[in-house]
């Protein structure tokens, strides 16, 4: 089976969701639309993204005349992918796929073109009331890991007796991490935009996408949204961000930068307890607050790192709570875990260990993308490899 796979580049897509399509016998060809799964919205920007447009229409038209082409399997926003684009993908009577992984902060992103796709693949199954309002199909594929290649498994761990977070510098993830610093937990800290952080000129909302949203996504959002998450979305837009600084509370000792993805699995493997979190937006504790579970639930557990992840009710469906994941929900439970899986080492290891079995038995990336070739009907490739390395 031939897959044509549109992503970011530089970013988890490719080594995760074409590496899982390769790891099930596909052969992958990659179209990589820029950096972001956003546009510039300026007059040169929308030229540029016109021109990707094209040049995606022109790839896939080739390996369709090749008889390279069985299924299309894109990670796209609607304000990249043009409505006349995927028309013309649609009419190369292959398969096509968009994997939504965003389904709290914005699943209304793919509202104009999701009806093309023959699935919308939804990491969460959050709104998708409002994707069937859209005649969007949606189809439930949670996040996952490829497993590790046998030479990763020779990388000296990087020890650490404390508690590590890796990850961006969000501002309820700092508010936890002065937190334990000031409990006098041992923590260490690995991520870009640590010391200081400005805004991405690529997050900003120039007027043009502002006016594109509210024409297009105004309504549906606040029909499945209400307006109470709505009025805060736009407070959020319209409220003028500074850039933020490193929290005094957490000292410059405990932040290490950024990483390199060869550190990865040394870091986590290495780490007495490697810290997550599910919140994603809204006040913690309230009514509004939504979570998530994201990649790191997977990649971590994968890896034979201890997961200490805050709770969010989609774990369960995907983990036996207690025994394959421990949940943290509240500062004073977080605290407690801590203290106990610290001095805990051998039921750190057997709880990580049954993270990664199930992970390797249940959540690879060739499980996901065997079940939806079930789903459409397709046949597997001739050589599976679901890469279940012991």
């Amino acid at each position: 089976m031939h897959v044509l796979t549109i992503l970011c580049s530089g970013g988890w897509m490719s080594s995760n969701l074409s590496e899982g399509w390769r790891q099930l016998g596909c052969t992958v060809e990659e179209f990589f639309y820029g950096s972001h799964m956003g546009k510039s919205w300026s007059s040169a920007g929308l030229e540029t993204n016109h021109q990707i447009n094209l040049d995606l229409l022109t790839t896939a038209k080739r390996l369709k005349a090749e008889g390279q082409l069985d299924l299309i399997f894109a990670v796209i926003y609607d304000d990249v992918l043009e409505i006349e684009t995927v028309q013309q993908l649609r009419k190369l009577n292959v398969p096509l796929i968009n994997y939504h992984v965003d389904l709290v902060g914005q699943w209304y992103r793919v509202l104009r073109t999701g009806k093309y796709f023959d699935r919308v693949a939804c990491a969460q199954k959050d709104s998708w009331d409002g994707l069937r309002r859209a005649q969007i199909r949606p189809y439930y594929l949670p996040m996952a890991a490829n497993p590790p290649h046998p030479s990763d498994l020779t990388l000296p761990p990087m020890p650490f007796a404390g508690v590590r977070y890796l990850g961006s510098p969000w501002f309820y993830r700092r508010q936890v991490l002065a937190d334990l610093a000031t409990h006098q937990i041992p923590i260490e800290i690995y991520g870009h935009n640590w010391l200081w952080q400005t805004v991405d000129p690529a997050n900003a909302q120039p007027y043009r996408k502002n006016l594109h949203d509210m024409r297009y996504y105004l309504l549906p959002r606040l029909q499945e949204d209400g307006l109470p998450n709505l009025a805060a979305t736009l407070q959020r837009r319209l409220r003028h961000e500074m850039p933020v600084g490193r929290s005094i509370e957490i000292p410059a000792s405990c932040i290490r930068g950024a990483y390199d993805l060869s550190d990865f699995i040394p870091l986590v493997r290495g780490s007495a307890i490697n810290l997550g979190f599910t919140h994603f937006q809204g006040t913690p504790g309230t009514s509004l607050e939504r979570r998530q579970v994201r990649l790191r639930e997977f990649e971590i557990s994968m890896q034979g790192g201890f997961y200490l992840t805050q709770f969010c009710p989609q774990l369960d469906d995907l983990f036996k709570v207690g025994e394959e994941m421990i949940v943290w929900d509240s500062l004073p439970d977080l605290y407690d875990k801590v203290h106990y899986y610290l001095n805990h080492p051998s039921d750190r290891q057997l709880i990580a260990q049954a993270a990664r079995d199930r992970c390797l038995k249940d959540h690879t990336w060739a499980h996901r993308f065997s079940r939806l070739l079930q789903e459409l009907s397709l046949p597997q490739p001739d050589t599976i490899s679901l890469g279940l390395t012991h």
